[in-house]
C-alpha cells in the first residue's frame, strides 16, 4: 500500500465493501431521521436574521475550521521529506487520503479518508454538543464528552489527554481536575475548541467569555492557555460580527480587553475560590500576578506578529517572518496557547482568501500546522465573501447542521440538544477500548449513542487483542474508534434515552400536541423530563460538603422534576445538613 494518494476520494470510496452502497443509503436515511428528531433545526430558525449573514458566516467558519484542520493534519509533526512521501510529491493545497499509525507503537496503520479531521475538530464538536438551549453544560462536556474522546481521538496534546483520563473518575470535578502538571498546562488545546461558544453567542460582545474560561479550565491550568483561548474567541467574534479580520490596532485592543477577563474568574463562585486556590497551592505563585504577566506576553506577541503583516506582500513570506518572530518551530513554543492564536490572526489578516491562509499554515512544516490552520480557517471562513472550501471536509453535512443549530441558539430560537446519559448516574468507560458497546444487539458509543459500522472488518493489532473500527454516529460524525474483539454491553446507568415524564407533568405540557414533541419550548424552557429523586439525593449526599455539586443537583431537580420533587429534595437535604 502506498503511503498516500493524491486523488480526491470521497470517504465512501475508502469505506468500501460489497454491501457498502446499500448500507450507506440505508444509513443516510436513518441518520437524517435521527437528526430531525434529536439535533436538527427548523429551516427558518437558523436564518431568522434579516440578511442571513450570521448563518452563512457561521457555516463558513465551521467548514473552513475543519478544512484547515484536515489539511494541516497531513503535515503535523513531520519534516519536509516525510511530508513529500505522504503527498507523493504533490503540493499540500488540497485534501487527500493518507496513511497514519494510530494507537502508538502497539497500534495499527490505517488509511485516513480525504478531509479527515484531527483532535482539534473532534473536541470542537464535543464542545458544540454540550451547548444547548440552556447554554454550555460544562458537566456533560467534562464528565461525558472528554472521558469518551480518547477512544476515538486522532492526535491530542498531553494536557488534554491527561485531563480526559483524570475525568474518568466518578469523583472528578471540572473545576478541580488536578492531574499531574495541570497548573503548567499552557498549550493551545483549549483555544482550538472554543469556537462553538462564539458561534452560539447572542451579542458577540463578550457574553461567551465565561463559557470559554470554564471550558478551558476543564483541561488546562496555566493562564497562557486561558488567555490564548479568550483572545482567539474575541478575534473570531470580531470576524463573525464585522465580516473582517481584526487589524493590528483591533488586535491590540482585544489583547488589552482579554487582560481584564481576570475579573470573570475572581467573581466566579467556584473559579475565584476553589480553582484559584488549588492553582496557587500547586504553582506556588499568586494567580493574579501570573495572569497579568501572561496578558503582557499576549500584548507583546500581538505587537511582534502584527508588525510583520504589512511589511511584505507575499503571504508565505509574511507568515514565515511571523513564525520566526514568535519562535513557532521551537518545541517548547510550537503549541503555545498564546503564540499560536496570535499567529492564526496574523496569517488571516494577510491572506486574501481562506484557502490561501490554511494552505500556507499547512505548509509551514515544523509548526503546529493543523491547529493554526484550523484557527485561521475559522477566522477567514467567518468573513465577507468567504467561498465554500474547494473540497468537502469529512462529515460536512453534520458540520452544516450543527452550525445552523448554533446560529438558531444565537438568535434565541429553540434547538434540540444532544441526548446525554444522566450525569448523576453516568459511568465513564474504564479504558479507551470500552467506549464501543453493544446496545440491544446494535453498536453504540457510550455517551454519543448508536453507531453504524462503515467497513466489514475492523483493523486488528498483531496480537488481535484490540482493534480499530470505522463507524458513523446517528448524528453524522465518522469515528475511528478503539474496541475489544468482543464488545461489552452498555452500562445500564448510561442509557441516553429520556426518562418518562413524572406524574402530573401533563398539567405543565397542556394539550398542545405539536409542541409536546419538542423537549424545549420556543422560549427555551425545559419540558418536565422527569428525574429519579432517589438517585439525585444519593448524588447530593456523596458531595454534601460541596456547594457546587449541591447547586447543580438542585438545579437539575428544579429543571427536570416536579414541584413536589423539588420540595422533597430540599427537605431531605435540609435534614441532612442539620444533623
Amino acid at each position: 500500500m502506498t503511503e498516500a494518494t493524491t486523488a480526491l476520494h470521497e470517504q465512501t470510496e475508502l469505506f468500501s465493501d460489497p454491501d457498502r452502497e446499500q448500507m450507506g443509503s440505508t444509513h443516510h436515511m436513518e441518520s437524517s431521521s435521527h437528526m430531525e428528531s434529536s439535533s436538527s433545526v427548523k429551516p427558518d430558525a437558523a436564518a431568522s436574521d434579516e440578511s442571513g449573514e450570521r448563518a452563512a458566516r457561521t457555516r463558513g467558519s465551521m467548514l473552513w475550521a475543519a478544512y484547515g484542520d484536515a489539511l494541516g493534519f497531513i503535515s503535523e509533526l513531520v519534516d519536509r521529506k516525510r511530508l513529500e512521501r505522504r503527498t507523493q510529491g504533490a503540493r499540500l493545497d488540497h485534501l487527500m487520503s493518507w496513511e497514519r499509525r494510530v494507537g502508538g507503537k502497539s497500534g495499527v496503520t490505517v488509511m485516513l479518508p480525504a478531509g479527515c479531521w484531527s483532535d482539534d475538530t473532534q473536541l470542537r464538536m464535543a464542545v458544540s454538543r454540550s451547548i444547548g438551549s440552556h447554554g454550555f453544560d460544562v458537566e456533560t462536556f467534562a464528565r461525558i464528552e472528554l472521558p469518551v474522546w480518547p477512544s476515538y481521538a486522532l492526535g491530542g496534546g498531553r494536557a488534554s489527554k491527561a485531563a480526559a483520563k483524570n475525568l474518568e473518575k466518578s469523583s472528578a470535578l471540572w473545576y478541580a481536575n488536578t492531574y499531574r502538571g495541570w497548573e503548567n498546562a499552557g498549550g493551545n488545546g483549549a483555544a482550538m475548541r472554543i469556537h462553538p461558544h462564539v458561534w452560539a453567542s447572542r451579542d458577540l460582545d463578550g457574553d461567551y467569555m465565561l463559557d470559554v474560561i470554564t471550558d478551558s479550565v476543564c483541561t488546562h491550568g496555566h493562564p497562557r492557555a486561558i488567555v490564548g483561548a479568550c483572545f482567539h474567541a474575541a478575534t473570531l467574534a470580531h470576524c463573525l460580527g464585522t465580516g473582517t479580520v481584526p487589524d493590528s490596532h483591533a488586535c491590540t485592543d482585544i489583547a488589552h480587553d482579554v487582560g481584564d477577563m481576570l475579573r470573570l474568574i475572581e467573581d466566579h463562585r467556584v473559579l475565584g475560590t476553589t480553582w484559584v486556590g488549588l492553582w496557587q497551592q500547586a504553582a506556588g505563585e499568586e494567580f493574579r500576578d501570573v495572569w497579568r504577566s501572561t496578558s503582557d506576553e499576549l500584548s507583546e506577541a500581538v505587537k511582534d506578529a502584527m508588525g510583520q503583516v504589512d511589511t511584505v506582500e507575499n503571504v508565505e513570506a509574511a507568515y514565515e517572518r511571523v513564525v520566526d518572530r514568535l519562535g513557532l518551530r521551537e518545541p517548547k513554543q510550537r503549541g503555545s496557547g498564546i503564540l499560536t492564536t496570535v499567529a492564526a490572526v496574523a496569517l488571516a489578516a494577510q491572506a486574501s482568501k481562506a484557502h490561501e491562509g490554511v494552505a500556507v499554515a499547512a505548509n509551514a512544516v515544523g509548526t503546529d500546522t493543523d491547529t493554526i490552520g484550523s484557527m485561521a480557517g475559522a477566522l477567514l471562513g467567518a468573513c465577507h465573501g468567504a467561498a465554500d472550501p474547494p473540497e468537502e471536509p469529512l462529515d460536512s453535512e453534520y458540520l452544516r447542521r450543527d452550525a445552523d443549530r448554533l446560529t438558531a441558539l444565537s438568535q434565541g430560537h429553540s434547538a434540540d440538544n444532544h441526548r446525554y446519559p444522566d450525569v448523576l448516574t453516568w459511568s465513564a468507560p474504564a479504558t479507551q477500548a470500552d467506549a464501543l458497546v453493544c446496545d440491544n444487539g446494535n453498536l453504540a458509543v457510550e455517551g454519543l449513542g448508536p453507531v453504524t459500522r462503515l467497513e466489514a472488518e475492523a483493523v486488528y493489532t498483531s496480537r488481535r487483542d484490540f482493534a480499530w473500527e470505522w463507524v458513523t454516529t446517528d448524528f453524522g460524525q465518522t469515528l475511528l474508534i478503539k474496541r475489544r474483539p468482543e464488545v461489552k454491553l452498555r452500562e445500564a446507568c448510561n442509557d441516553p434515552r429520556l426518562p418518562p415524564a413524572p406524574p402530573g407533568a401533563s398539567r405543565f405540557l397542556g394539550n398542545q400536541k405539536d409542541e409536546s414533541k419538542n423537549l424545549y419550548s420556543s422560549q427555551g424552557k425545559p419540558r418536565d423530563r422527569g428525574i429519579n429523586l432517589g438517585r439525585a439525593l444519593d448524588h447530593a449526599r456523596r458531595y454534601l460538603d460541596d456547594d457546587t455539586v449541591l447547586g447543580y443537583t438542585l438545579r437539575r431537580v428544579a429543571r427536570e422534576g416536579t414541584r413536589g420533587d423539588l420540595l422533597n429534595f430540599a427537605k431531605e437535604i435540609w435534614e441532612d445538613l442539620r444533623r
